[in-house]
């Protein structure tokens, strides 16, 4: 005698999830962060190399850096970026790039070189500004020349020192926001590749009667 199993017997039960659309589920939203993850651990790479290449000049004999504040050297400097330069003991020709010690208020600028003047100073001015800087910069006050631009690094500073709170803040938000989300990148539960050993195990043998 034939016995025929009812074929509603074998569905699955509508109230009972299914365990392989589940963890197919779980794998695609683990592939997901992973991928975010990676976004953000390269984008913190991008920025921590850039603040590190405008800050270790700064303890290299010879070479220093500047961040601009302002936009007097605009469109070829804006503010944000980080000049680096570097000493140099031959008399340095008109047009050149130096960042200075201002005479009058000590804080280092970064203009371009209008004129050499007889005594042995320069007349500055900023590429954007209709005049040159009322004072001219004796030569020892100058701090180097400039050779290489390091893009945006600089703009918290500029944030902080004009009173511009918002960006700021948005700023440090934001970056906590890309450190939370590389852990989805360096956890090995989040790896896409995992091997699941649910899945790999090898099924007990069933025993003979």
């Amino acid at each position: 005698m034939t016995i025929v199993a009812d074929p509603r017997d074998l569905s699955p039960d509508p109230e009972q999830p299914d365990p392989g659309s589940t963890r197919e589920r779980s794998r695609r939203a683990d592939e997901g962060r992973f991928y975010l993850g990676l976004v953000a651990l390269v984008a913190l790479l991008v920025f921590g190399t850039l603040a590190v290449a405008a800050v270790l000049p700064m303890a290299v004999p010879g070479y220093t850096s500047a961040s601009i504040t302002s936009g007097s050297m605009q469109p070829k400097l804006r503010p944000g970026d980080v000049v680096i330069a570097a000493a140099s003991d031959d008399l340095i020709g008109e047009r050149t790039i130096i960042v200075f010690e201002d005479p009058e208020h000590g804080d280092l600028v970064t203009h371009r070189i209008a004129e050499v003047n007889e005594d042995g100073t320069y007349t500055t001015k900023g590429d954007a500004n209709g005049v040159t800087d009322a004072r001219p910069v004796p030569i020892e006050n100058v701090a180097g020349v400039g050779k290489w631009v390091v893009p945006f690094v600089g703009l918290p500073r500029v944030w902080i020192a004009n009173g511009d709170w918002l960006p700021f803040g948005l700023s440090i938000a934001a970056a906590m926001l890309v450190l939370w989300f590389v852990r989805y990148a360096v956890d090995a539960e989040y790896d896409p590749w995992r091997v699941d050993e649910s899945e790999s195990a090898p099924e007990p043998a069933s025993e003979s009667p």
